[in-house]
């Protein structure tokens, strides 16, 4: 399912994409399809995909804060004014953890990145399965990438993706259990003992 379409970037692994809304598509995306840990890809060239993770929300309202009057209210500027845009928009910011595609996949930073105005879907249960499937366990490479961005929801966002691959890969579990324990802890209580 396409979400979006990617509007800027801040950086080589780190992109923004605008969600479709009401009116722009036939069927908009729903808030689970863009939330919090959702995998999704971009295409790159013929068969090669770059692989993200949402890791943030903002919400666009350039109304906010206008106080004057308005000449139509909300209900009627359809009819009164047809030009008018709705310029409100969702945001949402997606890590690059990788690439899938052509002979296998790649995790950590993507040699190529990608563009403005390319659509942004939605990873099939699969595509995230197959995007992690290593030898002889599942892969988690870019964990450091996303931890060394130094974002206060890196290990939260770690947190889901463990959660995800405890689901794909259950023959796993007590291993991806170890991991998500120190994730946890890593989480809830060692800020605790950081006197920064």
């Amino acid at each position: 399912m396409v979400i979006g379409k990617i509007v800027k970037s801040n950086s080589h692994t780190d992109y923004v994409c605008q969600v479709y809304g009401p009116g722009e598509v036939g069927q908009p995306p729903a808030r689970e399809d863009y939330a919090f840990g959702t995998f999704v890809r971009v295409p790159l060239n013929k068969g090669y995909w770059l692989v993200g993770i949402v890791y943030d929300t903002q919400l666009v309202n350039p109304d906010f804060g206008r106080l004057g009057p308005r000449l139509s209210p909300q209900s009627e500027l359809a009819v009164f004014s047809p030009d008018y845009l709705n310029e409100k928009a969702t945001l949402v910011g997606i890590a690059a953890v990788g690439t899938t595609g052509g002979s296998g996949q790649s995790q950590g930073v993507p040699a190529l990145a990608s563009s403005a105005d390319t659509l942004v879907e939605r990873m099939t249960e699969e595509q995230v399965r197959s995007f992690h499937e290593g030898s002889p366990a599942p892969r988690v490479a870019y964990a450091p990438l996303l931890l060394a961005q130094g974002s206060p929801l890196a290990l939260y966002l770690l947190r889901r993706v463990v959660e995800r691959l405890l689901a794909l890969f259950p023959s796993y579990a007590s291993m991806l259990s170890v991991l998500q324990d120190n994730l946890v802890w890593q989480s809830q209580i060692a800020p605790i003992g950081d006197t920064r």
